[in-house]
């Protein structure tokens, strides 16, 4: 699981470094839509941890992770809705997703300590 979550920071930083700091500067809505890919990449995370798991602080650690991710992104929601934006999808939102799919791909092949490890 922190394999998982730093290749996606550091997914997020050099996405953040190859790009020109005004011309490619988020919008609020695409900022709103990174910040919702990311908890919902982290849930998926928890989510498949739980289901491959048998050690307890692993387990242990995702319930947490995907309890708190949930709830982040279900007050998210709701800051998104009352100030009446729209999150829009943008290219930072597809490379996290990209990464996160290629990450749970490769773990999803490993299995007992090999897999907590990870």
């Amino acid at each position: 699981m922190k394999t998982f979550v730093s290749a996606i920071a550091a997914g997020c930083l050099l996405l953040a470094a190859t790009q020109s700091p005004a011309a490619d500067k988020p919008t609020d809505p695409q900022i709103a839509h990174i910040a919702y890919t990311a908890g919902a990449i982290d849930v998926d995370a928890a989510t498949l941890a739980l289901s491959k798991t048998k050690n307890k602080d692993v387990e242990a650690f995702a319930q947490s992770m995907k309890r708190d991710h949930e709830a982040v992104n279900d007050k998210a929601l709701t800051l998104v809705k009352t100030l009446k934006v729209t999150p829009e999808d943008n290219p930072t939102s597809q490379a996290l997703t990209k990464a996160a799919k290629e990450k749970q791909a490769e773990l999803s092949k490993l299995h007992g300590p090999a897999f907590d490890k990870a």
